[in-house]
């Protein structure tokens, strides 16, 4: 497998009119934190190294700006949320320093009477025809048609920062991170994570920019 380069931008959030590299965005403006199924906390898009040929892309949400605020969060499943991970295969000729989509993933959901969830991804390189399933309690993992995996539900945050250490640095001027203090660890959110097949997304290029946004749809 050749090694790819990805870089990633933080997660924006809009709405719509009715009708290893990561990216973090946790502490928001009140308003987008009010709207938690909405509010990206982080991406991530990289290549786990015990699967062959196949890259992972991951959204976290529903976090609040105060990390305590996260503590034992449910999982939220909203079905007038749309979630958007992009792709730009940064060296396929429209330049470096551009920023124009090559693939969009979209992710619905949808909460059922028995309050299970329901997830279509659309348009994930190398899926096949289908690539959706049904998420409960601990059964959080689905397949696509061609064998991808995906894994929607709550989640550790996997974000890590040592928030006592930031405030000591600038404080005194002296670096004071320590790397067994994570202020997110133990905390909860949401996430969606899915497989993308490295072959089917690009046979040549090595160097890929991704972001993600959200958009809810107001009436």
């Amino acid at each position: 497998m050749q090694a790819v380069r990805l870089i990633c931008a933080a997660g924006l959030a809009g709405l719509l009119a009715s009708g290893l590299a990561l990216a973090a965005d946790h502490t928001e403006s009140p308003a987008a934190t009010a709207d938690r199924p909405a509010d990206i906390g982080d991406i991530y898009f990289f290549d786990p190294g015990d699967t062959d040929g196949r890259l992972v892309a991951m959204i976290t949400y529903g976090g609040g700006s105060d990390t305590s605020d996260q503590m034992d969060a449910g999982f939220y499943c909203d079905r007038d949320v749309l979630y958007s991970f992009y792709i730009d295969r940064d060296d396929n000729g429209d330049g470096a320093g551009s920023v124009e989509p090559d693939v969009r993933i979209d992710i619905r959901m949808a909460e059922q009477a028995d309050g299970s969830c329901t997830v279509q991804l659309e348009n994930v390189p190398g899926a096949g025809d289908s690539f959706s399933g049904t998420v409960a309690d601990s059964n959080r993992i689905f397949q696509s048609a061609s064998g991808l995996n995906a894994f929607v539900g709550s989640t550790d945050d996997p974000f890590f920062f040592d928030s006592q250490g930031f405030n000591e640095t600038l404080s005194t001027g002296t670096v004071s991170f320590d790397s067994t203090r994570d202020t997110f660890g133990g905390r909860n959110l949401s996430a969606i994570a899915f497989e993308i097949d490295t072959a089917a997304l690009s046979s040549s290029q090595t160097v890929f920019k991704a972001w993600a946004t959200t958009a809810r749809i107001v009436e």
